[in-house]
């Protein structure tokens, strides 16, 4: 640890320079437009929110979305370095996957198929991302459903100003990984458009690690296509329509499991996402109308060519996941009066799920199959709420709200939110956010044979937040310090009795979590930068044993406690810009496992020329660092990638 930190301290003192403003991670006087559905100056609210420019992103290229995401405060993506295609957990202060809501365009994003209904990120490539807002803490008043820990805005790329532009970039790494992507974007009167593609394929190496180093596993490749297509049309003064198409399908060759290789397992990933929106502007505010439509399709096959050691081994495996689910809000942003404005609305989600198994286990002639049928498995919910925003009271501002939401198997649940803020000189900023929120029982939970249990409740949370945000040094300094704690009842967990071999889906623990982020960013001279985050986060599970006894145990699984990540950006040049990356990740757990503490060091460069054309290069875990985000697999060792981007 000491060395890592002293490497750390060492790089820092060895950059010096002279150089111009970059992007920021945390801007006091920014706009979001995701805090309170709707622009906002991030000063008038108390969110806990985090901007990621596109000058940001644009200096992070050749990363995917969910490496980025992995360098935020408070935020892990597990595996976001392993092969590509492997799923992305996504941590948010110390809560389980399926506790931070994924957005696009402000259209909610989700695999109702998924254990925990959560977002594919491998479906979203950063050609097609504008900026992204992360907004933490508990937000389920506005966001509803899996908004627990908070939300994360994927916003989308504009059309630009042009009648007809062009973008061409090309790209090329380690493991044979190979990238090509088109678009065609432009502004015709009150029509705009946007059309993109992108292809990968990478050879990649092996999902599994080998612990004997002379097995010989196989490398696990990926191949994807994705299109995108953005269409807007200006329809009056008021009135603005947009349609987003999304669609993406990679394949990606898998292991057997932790330690295990296999060579005929493989997987096919298709993601569909038709989404419109609707803007009408009145006087004194908008009328809002979102509609979204997704459909996924996961399908894995392990034939019997190649039979993995292992009590789990299969002769033959085909499994089919598929999904759909609609989703319509309608909602308000109405300023009553220049120090008062009023957020109201109301939206409705169905999700429907079918799920296939055929398996024929080693040392059987009989394959068995599972079927759950969309027929029976299907949900819908329907919400209602409301919030009102005080703000501008002579630095004082108050978000106050509440939520009734009803699903259609076990009734009615609410939340409500309390958000007081005080910005002095338009610099300092002391918030205090209490709120509540909820998570909806899957469909898998609910149906799953036999595991699926109808009578679950959803997963019930209260949320504490404090904080203070300053902007000092002339501008030259801007950072924010926020202490969170979380209660949690009515855990849904996965329960089996070894004595009665009952197993199945239930609620019963408790959560506590709580912990502290730092985010900061300081312009050292014109052209050098330095921005930085640190995360300490703890939790503990109570859980009711048999004999109604509680036990309490340290759970946050596979998060560390401390993480650290520190980037120093400097422009050498107007159009030459470098920086340096440090992440350091303390030590983790897998059940009582102790997964150890890492380091990673990557460099990047850029050259523009102008608006026309850039080429950039990344080499990451330059020190040849091997660590584990999941115990048994793989992940990236040293590694780089280069690129050409073209703009016309």
């Amino acid at each position: 640890m000491k060395i890592k930190l002293y490497s750390f301290l060492l790089l820092l003192a060895g950059i010096s320079a002279e150089a111009q403003d970059s992007s920021r991670v945390s801007q006091l006087n920014g706009i979001t437009v995701t805090a309170v559905k709707g622009p906002q100056k991030a000063s008038e609210t108390g969110k806990v929110i985090t901007i990621l420019s596109h000058e940001y992103l644009q200096q992070n290229s050749g990363k995917s979305i969910a490496s980025i995401l992995n360098e935020q405060a408070g935020l892990v993506i597990n595996a976001a370095e392993n092969t590509r295609g492997s799923a992305q957990d996504v941590y948010m202060r110390g809560a389980t996957n399926g506790n931070a809501l994924i957005l696009v365009d402000g259209l909610p994003v989700n695999d109702a198929s998924q254990i925990a209904n959560t977002f594919d990120l491998n479906f979203i490539t950063p050609d097609m991302v504008e900026r992204i807002e992360i907004l933490r803490g508990s937000q389920s008043t506005l966001y509803g459903s899996n908004a627990v820990t908070g939300v994360i805005n994927i916003i989308t790329r504009k059309a630009g100003d042009k009648k007809l532009g062009l973008g061409v970039n090309v790209g090329y790494g380690s493991y044979k990984d190979r990238q090509v992507g088109v678009s065609l974007h432009g502004h015709l009167q009150n029509f705009s458009y946007l059309l993109g593609y992108r292809y990968e394929k990478t050879a990649g190496f092996s999902d599994a690690y080998d612990s004997t180093r002379h097995a010989d596993f196989d490398k696990d490749g990926f191949n994807q296509r994705s299109v995108f297509v953005k269409l807007g049309l200006q329809a009056g003064e008021r009135w603005t329509l947009q349609y987003l198409f999304n669609w993406s399908q990679y394949n990606h060759d898998l292991d057997e499991g932790s330690f295990l290789d296999d060579k005929d397992y493989s997987g096919k990933f298709r993601y569909l996402l038709n989404g419109f929106s609707s803007e009408y502007k009145f006087r004194k505010g908008s009328w809002h109308i979102l509609y979204s439509y997704q459909d996924t399709r996961r399908e894995l096959t392990n034939d019997s060519a190649d039979i993995a050691p292992g009590p789990w081994s299969r002769k033959y495996d085909f499994s089919r996941f598929t999904s759909s689910t609609h989703n319509v809000e309608s909602y308000v942003n109405w300023d009553i009066n220049d120090k008062l404005r009023l957020i109201g609305g109301g939206a409705f989600t169905t999700s429907r799920n079918d799920q296939y198994n055929n398996t024929l286990p080693k040392g059987l002639v009989t394959p068995y199959t599972v079927r759950i049928s969309d027929d029976s498995a299907h949900t819908n919910q329907t919400s209602v709420y409301a919030s009102l925003l005080l703000y501008n009271m002579n630095g004082f501002n108050l978000e106050a709200g509440g939520r009734l939401n009803y699903h259609s198997i076990y009734g009615n649940n609410q939340t409500f939110s309390i958000n007081p803020s005080y910005l002095i000189n338009n610099r300092h900023k002391l918030f205090i956010n209490i709120s509540s929120a909820y998570r909806v029982p899957s469909l898998y939970q609910l149906y799953a044979t036999p595991y699926g249990n109808k009578d679950l409740k959803p997963e019930l949370t209260t949320s504490y937040e404090a904080g203070y945000q300053a902007t000092v040094a002339h501008d030259a300094v801007d950072f924010r310090i926020t202490g969170f704690a979380r209660n949690t009842h009515d855990l849904i967990i996965f329960y089996f009795n070894p004595v009665t071999f009952e197993e199945g889906y239930r609620n019963a623990d408790k959560q506590k979590a709580y912990g502290v982020e730092v985010e900061g960013n300081w312009r050292i001279t014109r052209d050098l930068d330095l921005t930085l985050n640190y995360t300490y986060v703890d939790g503990r599970i109570t859980q009711r044993l048999e004999n109604k006894s509680d036990t309490s145990y340290y759970n946050l699984y596979r998060i560390p406690k401390h993480a650290l990540n520190a980037t120093l950006g400097y422009h050498i040049t107007p159009a030459l810009y470098t920086s340096v990356t440090y992440k350091y990740t303390g030590q983790r757990y897998q059940g009582p496992t102790p997964m150890g503490d890492y380091y990673t060091l990557d460099l990047y460069g850029e050259y523009k020329f102008g608006n026309l054309l850039k080429i950039f290069a990344g080499f990451r875990n330059i020190t040849d660092y091997q660590y584990f985000d999941i115990l048994g697999y793989n992940s990236r060792r040293f590694n780089f990638n280069t690129g050409i981007i073209f703009n016309l």
